[in-house]
């Protein structure tokens, strides 16, 4: 039932509502003789209107202390968005600026905050999307499920932007980011946005996990590479084909490999790592089934707002009311 009664108590004092039926409010005007006077059939009708009009303002009265409201409920809506898990970085790499200078935890210029506040304008831009959160660094941390409740993410994003601790370890984070889409009907785009400045080496057996993951989940990638200014780019094969001294090269083709929708932007400075953002989210505008949460919807005001017109047509026809008979 989607109706209810903050106080139900309250509908106890409508039963004064029958009150106007049986005794009027009129006053009583004495008359020598009342078989003299013609019957008047429209002042009849006019009492009657006027009890009815009384015991619907007590009812209404009544109602109104009682605060009815709807309750909050879920409905089905199509928009455009996706559904994106958020994958941060929180090693200790992302302490540092642009530059490759490190700061320390609370700066405010290190790549780790700089990249929080960005997503917290990317989620805000992005108002039907579903968002989920994943830290990660030597190991994952499930930080959020998918959910539509943005200041929670906002919140959460924000808290990332302290500081980082650990070496890089992507592959456990692919494989819980991955699993929020696990058993999942396919509603809009699913993306995982891997927000990262390096990589590490992936064991060939979990690589392959990983990309059938990929592919069973239908899910895009993009990574936001924060790569220093001295830093090897992802299209630029080594001079030395060593992976452990270039992972981020090798994972660059890994992820071309997967068979699902790949895209990097590189950004090695802030003016770039806001385009890269910005390009991601000009990519994912499919339709969106998704469901939003009406609040509670309170009525009280709509019975005292009714109750007041009714005492004021009272009032109105008690202005017209004879007073004393003239003579």
């Amino acid at each position: 039932m989607s109706f209810a009664f903050a106080h139900p108590w309250a509908l106890l004092l409508a039963l004064l509502a029958i009150i106007p039926l049986y005794k009027s409010g009129q006053k009583m005007l004495t008359y020598s003789c009342l078989a003299l006077l013609p019957e008047d059939n429209l002042s009849l009708w006019i009492d009657r209107g006027l009890r009815f009009l009384a015991g619907l303002a007590a009812l209404l009265l009544a109602l109104g202390i009682a605060e009815p409201y709807l309750r909050e409920q879920w409905v089905e809506k199509t928009g455009t968005g996706a559904h994106i898990v958020l994958l941060v970085d929180r090693s200790s790499s992302m302490n540092e600026n642009f530059s490759g200078t490190y700061l320390g935890g609370t700066a405010h210029e290190s790549k780790s905050a700089l990249a929080s506040k960005l997503m917290v304008e990317f989620i805000d831009r992005r108002k039907h999307d579903f968002f989920a959160l994943v830290a990660f660094s030597a190991t994952p941390i499930y930080v959020l499920p998918l959910t539509q409740d943005h200041e929670a993410v906002r919140s959460a994003v924000l808290a990332l932007g302290g500081r980082g601790h650990g070496i890089t370890n992507i592959a456990p984070g692919l494989a819980m980011a991955l699993g929020h889409f696990s058993g999942q009907p396919v509603t809009g785009s699913r993306i995982v946005l891997l927000v990262s400045d390096g990589a590490a080496r992936m064991e060939p057996e979990i690589a392959e996990a990983l990309r059938q993951q990929f592919q069973d989940n239908q899910t895009a990638l993009y990574w936001i590479y924060l790569r220093n200014p001295k830093g090897g780019k992802l299209t630029e094969a080594p001079k030395n084909p060593n992976e452990s001294t270039t992972p981020e090269y090798y994972l660059h083709q890994y992820f071309h490999s997967l068979g699902v929708p790949y895209q990097a932007f590189e950004a090695d400075n802030t003016k770039a790592l806001q385009e890269a953002i910005a390009k991601v989210e000009s990519l994912e505008n499919r339709p969106l089934t998704y469901r939003e949460k009406l609040p509670r919807q309170d009525l009280s005001g709509l019975c005292y707002g009714s109750a007041l017109i009714c005492w004021i047509g009272l009032l109105a026809f008690q202005s017209l009311e004879v007073k004393a008979w003239n003579i």
